[in-house]
């Protein structure tokens, strides 16, 4: 005679941990869904542009230069700047840099990552961190 048993055994416990890994999936799955909206992804955003580099002061970014990689609409078909202080705030054309922590960002009622974000996706610059912002 076969002792079925064990078989019964092993058919209960597969069930019971079947049932209990779709619920903890569910949960999982559930609860990424409900906070998807409300973390800012992402956390962390780059003090520059891709590319870009800090300033002396380590308060602006250098514009590369007009041939350069990621330096985007920023200059005309001639290679002359045509970033001005009403489209680009903390602009110093002197430096040849932009402060990004100039209260220029924020006057708009967005705040500084959505106005960046709108500038640099205007200007074609990726960012990282700004350009890919999703609270905005």
């Amino acid at each position: 005679m076969i002792d079925y048993t064990m078989d019964i055994f092993y058919i209960i416990v597969s069930s019971v941990a079947i049932i209990i890994l779709i619920l903890i999936l569910t949960y999982i799955g559930i609860n990424m869904t409900y906070y998807k909206g409300k973390v800012a992804y992402p956390p962390h955003s780059a003090t520059c542009p891709d590319t870009w580099t800090v300033a002396s002061d380590s308060s602006s970014c250098l514009i590369p230069a007009a041939n350069s990689v990621n330096a985007g609409k920023l200059y005309d078909s001639n290679g002359k700047l045509i970033a001005n202080n009403k489209t680009t705030y903390g602009l110093n054309i002197t430096t040849n840099s932009i402060n990004f922590t100039d209260a220029g960002w924020t006057a708009g009622g967005l705040s500084a990552q959505c106005s960046q974000k709108a500038w640099a996706n205007q200007m074609g610059i990726m960012w990282d961190g700004i350009s890919n912002y999703n609270k905005c």
